[in-house]
């Protein structure tokens, strides 16, 4: 191999003779070393000897751990819980509890809307113009629809309730929500034509109407002194005969009413009905009426059953009776009585009853407007009629009727043949049979088609009542020995075709029941119309027109809907088709209640349940009202739209703040000044429920049968989404009209604006990282400048301050893989912290290696082992006092010292094991002469002369010339904190003074705040939501509380009052919304076993009663009942009527006067005889686990 000389060798290289004497130096540095003993270079020799590897293998690593952990999906934690709520505390347990016995999510999720006045100060909804505005923006948001996967989704399909609390009902009622817009009729819009039809169809007539009708006709007959049927209450009510004597005078008599304390118009007969239903289980009147109805209702039925079974009976006996001369009458007869058989069922019977009492009410309800109309009417047409028969005043009917003539007219009437000219028709009997020919007739127009009038008894004159064919069929002996039926008579055989052998058959074909059924087997064709009634017709067309208009306008009602079929046109349906029609038509029509079906709704009718309503009354319109008439009728208790009956007076410091006076101080004495705030709660259903919701067959658009949870879920999410946007649409533009809507909407089922928002703030702080490291990249360059392009390291700082954020999110994707979620706490405190911290080690190790002023290998080696120490202890003691954090059980602040402990690791991994390698290879490049950052470029320097010797001098490199440090240091740190004289002297005192200062104000400041977060506390101020919570703390600060017991010994009738003591202590304070006790499962579970239990009032089987008493345990046959306990823990009682309207219930117990008389008598106590019994509560005790278990399930069911 061909020699050459060392200098050519040098040439090719381009090395200079320099860098080959330093290194020729360094070898000989390192060869002394070796010589004395010196340790080993290890780690850092190694990593000076084969630097790549190092460069590159932890950088790699972790910006692969930082691709895995940021691709996950689910690296951000968006529930609130999941980061602020300590794990071991009550609250944790309590949540961890429910979802035990109830599964992840029950819903239902709610978003709560608010609208808030634009003024600053003083500002008010309650104006015609700001209701419309938010009235506008709700009907807005009800229509909201979404569309997934080509359906669309609206409102009711997923809201939490679409229905009226009845079966068959989904989607064909307004959504549940709370709202104070509730308070006004222009909120009625929230009902379309359907949900109009199921309140009027499944509401007001089966639940309202019927049951207080069906009653009215107890009250009226069994419960009062001169009723038809007093003299007929079963032994043990015949205490109770009279009791409604009271109640029905104070409605009937004006005189009555007013000696008793009332107004005159009390005396209204129609209140009644709200009376039945207001009544208390223990008030007498309420005694005798339930239980005479129930009796009633179950003899009837049975009743009913045995007439049927015997007449069919003694039919067949004719009919297979070839010898009979009736037998083929009785052939033709038989199938139908069969037929009408069929249909007997309880709760066929109590229709009838209904209907029948219906039919006295019209007389008793009606007579006396019949006896004012009548006159007027005749006041008007009376010339005619005399016109029409030449004078002759016994040819035309009375100028005046009679209190009594007027209820036979009416009852007439409702007995009259059904009109399809004018179904409502007119009771004044001047008609001839087709409703023309006004005084050429005595016939009135229309009725129920259906003759319950009875039959003239030749003994016992008029009869008429519901089952007197039971004289004769001598039901109550039939089957014994004494049976004596009217037809085994001397004289006398059975044959209702013949009465001369049958004459009491009449007792069979003109009761009402009988002939109710057998009309419900005959068909008719006939339709509902609202056609004008006809005048005279005389032939004088003056005449005839005259009384052809007064028909037309005042005897023609036009009583028929679109909604009653058939109509217009003449349709085959039974004879009790078209009566229920009638009857129906009647309680609606102006006498009884003056609803429209189809037009009205709770808005428009109310039914008096609530303080301040009326039945037949209507909610307060605004428009077109005084702001001061506003807030005056504002002024009362709020309800939701069936004004209390499901959950009571609604509190109003949920819905209603900034309000003067405050709430629960205004009234109609006090009245509203202002309403600044208002707030509407909306629920919504949770994904797995939506799926079943969308499946109902009422569903409009047709079923979804296909719907997954995780579609459900997308559609809920993106439902709240739009309702959120569309709600608080223009929140943050001052000009948009005067209300400011801001909503919120919970995490509950799919993502809620906590979610949202929290993912977007965790993931938003990535602008605030990036100018925090544009400012460390930026300080770190400027302090290791220098203006010796050589000695300055701004390039190893900008590789050092790169690694450590490598190591940074190398170790957020490290935590995400390991399971731990990003939180906002992680994204705005450890970037900030850690990237700190890991900067600062890298200054140690780059400033101790600028120190060293040396460039040889062994200097680098030795630096770094001293380097070692500082960074690891530093390092160490980070990680300790981060892992110290662990202790702590909130997930917010272990998830933190768990990414910041994992951070640590890295960034010590990083500083000692790769960034070394780096500022290695820098020392080389300033040994070499190369420029800073442009390190291609070299500027030769004359380091050869001072590599001659074995190892270069301070003297021989080239000196610091760093400007900032040297700056800082000699101009301000030395003179200031160094140098002795006056300048430090004043800098010492100065600082002293400084931090005394900040040691007080730290300590004040500690005293000051306040602890806890708010929701205002998580939202940006840019942010609606953000508004909306500081809204929300300012005016309407509240949020929803449970009580949980566990697995507690609910059997037990201590453990009952004692956990209505807990319920009733806890709402009993200032901090706590006022709720009534039944609000408590356990409390309202208790009154329901008892006679107190409502539910039987109106049942949706008649056979089946609805209360506690009434079920059979099947495990041991006995009931689902409790009984009562003395009131030993001071429970609060429950409120009675006083004379001002009570819109809350209070408490579950009583005290003894208000106990019912059954119930004491099985306590074997007496009201004067209670002694220190004061009060008394319900409970239920001796139960098994088991019985419980199916009582409860009965209660939720019912």
């Amino acid at each position: 191999m061909a020699t050459k000389d060392k200098d050519e060798a040098v040439d090719e290289l381009d090395i200079s003779p320099e860098e080959v004497q330093v290194e020729h130096a360094e070898k000989g540095v390192a060869l002394r070393n070796v010589q004395e003993g010196e340790p080993s270079p290890g780690l850092f020799g190694f990593m000076a000897s084969h630097p790549v590897p190092f460069l590159f293998i932890i950088p790699i690593i972790l910006i692969v751990l930082t691709a895995l952990g940021w691709s996950r999906e689910d690296k951000i934690e968006d529930q609130v819980s999941n980061i602020w709520i300590p794990e071991r505390s009550a609250f944790s347990m309590d949540k961890e509890y429910i979802r035990s016995v109830e599964g992840d999510e029950t819903g239902p999720s709610t978003i709560v809307a608010m609208a808030v006045s634009r003024e600053e100060e003083g500002g008010n909804l309650f104006t015609a113009e700001s209701l419309d505005e938010i009235a506008d923006r709700m009907m807005e948001v009800d229509q909201i629809a979404v569309t997934y996967k080509g359906n669309t989704f609206t409102m009711k399909d997923v809201c939490a309730r679409s229905d009226a609390g009845q079966s068959g009902t989904t989607y064909e009622y307004p959504c549940v929500r709370l709202t104070p817009m509730d308070l006004f009729e222009e909120t009625r819009w929230s009902f379309d034509e359907s949900d109009r039809l199921t309140w009027y169809n499944d509401l007001i007539h089966p639940i309202l109407a019927r049951p207080r009708i069906a009653r009215f006709g107890i009250l009226k007959n069994f419960c009062t002194s001169g009723g038809a049927n007093a003299n007929d209450l079963p032994d043990i009510l015949k205490s109770f005969k009279g009791s409604c004597d009271h109640d029905l005078l104070l409605r009937t008599n004006g005189t009555y009413a007013l000696e008793n304390g009332k107004p005159a118009d009390y005396a209204n007969p129609t209140s009644l009905l709200s009376d039945i239903g207001d009544f208390e289980n223990n008030y007498p009147c309420k005694i005798c009426v339930d239980n005479m109805y129930d009796g009633l209702m179950a003899k009837m039925t049975k009743g009913t059953v045995g007439m049927f079974q015997l007449l069919m009976f003694e039919l067949n006996k004719i009919a297979s009776d070839p010898a009979h001369a009736n037998e083929q009458d009785a052939q033709m007869m038989l199938p139908q009585v069969q037929k009408a058989f069929a249909m007997v069922k309880q709760a066929s019977v109590e229709e009838f009853w209904t209907y029948f009492v219906t039919r006295s009410l019209y007389a008793e309800l009606g007579a006396v407007d019949y006896m004012n109309g009548y006159a007027l009417l005749m006041a008007s047409l009376l010339p005619a009629c005399l016109a029409i028969f030449g004078g002759d005043a016994s040819q035309c009917p009375p100028a005046t009727v009679t209190l009594q003539e007027a209820r036979d007219a009416l009852l007439r009437h409702a007995d009259h043949s059904f009109s399809a000219v004018n179904t409502g028709g007119s009771p004044f009997p001047l008609w001839l049979e087709d409703a023309t020919g006004m005084f050429f007739g005595s016939e009135p127009v229309g009725g129920s088609g259906i003759d319950m009038n009875g039959f003239v008894h030749p003994l016992f004159g008029r009869l008429n009542s519901p089952l007197m064919s039971s004289r004769y069929f001598d039901l109550e002996k039939a089957g014994t020995a004494e049976w004596a039926p009217l037809y085994g008579a001397p004289n006398s055989t059975f044959n209702p075709f013949d009465l001369t052998q049958d004459p009491s058959w009449p007792l069979v074909q003109f009761d009402p029941i009988y002939v109710w059924f057998m009309a419900s087997v005959t068909e008719v064709s006939a339709s509902c119309n609202n056609g004008k009634v006809g005048g005279t017709i005389t032939g004088n067309t003056e005449l005839d027109q005259k009384t052809g208009a007064v028909a037309a306008t005042r005897m023609s009602p036009e009583w028929c809907t679109q909604y009653n079929e058939p109509t217009g046109t003449d349709e085959i349906r039974t004879q009790t088709h078209f009566a229920k029609m009638w009857y129906d038509l009647l309680i609606d029509s102006e006498p009884f209640l003056g609803i429209n079906q189809g037009e009205d709704d709770p808005y428009s009718f109310t039914t008096g349940q609530g303080c301040d309503y009326e039945l037949t009354g209507s909610r307060y319109s605004y428009t077109g009202q005084s702001t001061d008439d506003i807030l005056y009728s504002a002024s009362r208790d709020l309800y939701y739209i069936d004004e209390g009956v499901s959950i009571g007076a609604l509190d109003t410091s949920l819905l209603i703040g900034d309000v003067e006076p405050p709430n629960g101080e205004y009234n109609f004495d006090n009245p509203l000044k202002r309403v600044g705030a208002i707030q509407n709660l909306y629920f919504l259903n949770i994904p797995s429920k939506i799926v079943d919701r969308v499946k109902n067959c009422n569903r409009p658009g047709g079923p979804i049968e296909d719907l997954t949870e995780e579609d459900a879920k997308e559609i809920l999410r993106q439902f709240k989404l739009k309702f959120e946007d569309d709600w608080s649409r223009d929140w943050d533009d001052e000009d948009s009209g005067n209300v400011q809507f801001v909503a919120f909407a919970d995490d509950t089922g799919a993502e809620g604006t906590t979610q949202r928002v929290l993912n977007e703030v965790t993931l938003s702080s990535g602008q605030l990282m990036g100018i925090s490291i544009f400012i460390i990249f930026f300080f770190s360059v400027v302090f290791l400048f220098s203006f010796d392009v050589i000695q300055s390291k701004v390039l190893v700082t900008i590789v050092g301050v790169s690694l450590v954020i490598i190591a940074f999110f190398g170790a957020l994707g490290t935590a995400i893989l390991s399971g731990i979620k990003l939180n906002v706490g992680i994204s705005w405190t450890l970037p900030f912290i850690i990237i700190g911290l890991g900067v600062d080690d890298m200054y140690i190790v780059l400033l101790a290696l600028k120190g060293n002023r040396s460039y040889t290998r062994s200097d680098f080696i030795a630096t770094m082992k001293h380097v070692v120490v500082p960074v690891s202890m530093t390092s160490m003691v980070n990680f300790c006092m981060f892992s110290v954090m662990n202790i702590s059980d909130i997930p917010g602040v272990y998830t933190i010292a768990r990414t910041a402990m994992i951070a640590v690791a890295f960034l010590w991994a990083t500083i000692i094991l790769c960034f070394p390698a780096y500022c290695y290879l820098d020392t080389k490049r300033q040994e070499a002469g190369r420029v800073d950052v442009l390190f291609c470029i070299k500027k030769r320097q004359d380091v050869a002369d001072a590599s001659k010797n074995d190892a270069p001098t301070n003297e021989s490199l080239p000196t610091d010339s760093d400007p900032v440090t040297g700056f800082l240091y000699d101009k301000f740190y030395k003179p200031l904190i160094i140098r002795e004289g006056l300048p430090r002297t004043v800098t010492h005192v100065l600082v002293g003074i400084a931090t005394l200062t900040l040691l007080g104000v730290s300590i004040w400041g500690a005293t000051q705040g306040e602890v806890g977060l708010g929701l205002e506390d998580f939202f940006p101020y840019n942010y609606q939501a953000g508004q909306w919570a500081r809204y929300r703390t300012e005016y309407l600060a509240s949020w929803p509380m449970t009580m949980n017991w566990g697995a507690v010994n609910y059997t037990n009738p201590d453990t009952q009052m004692r956990m209505i003591w807990q319920f009733e202590n806890v709402v009993s304070t200032e901090h706590i919304a006022e709720v009534d006790t039944n609000q408590l499962w356990i409390a309202d579970f208790a009154v329901w076993t008892t006679r107190q239990c409502t539910d039987n009032f109106y049942k949706r089987d008649p056979a089946q009663p609805e209360c506690g008493s009434d079920i059979i345990y099947p495990g041991d046959g006995t009931m689902c009942e409790g009984t009562w306990m003395p009131n030993t823990l001071g429970l609060r009682e429950k409120v009675f009527n006083t004379e001002s309207c009570q819109p809350r219930e209070g408490g579950v117990c009583r005290p003894t006067n208000q106990m019912h008389p059954f119930d004491l008598m099985i306590l074997g106590q007496t009201v004067e005889g209670a002694g220190e019994v004061l009060s008394w509560c319900p409970v239920f005790q001796g139960w098994s686990d088991d019985k419980l278990k199916f009582c409860v399930e009965k209660w939720r069911d019912f």
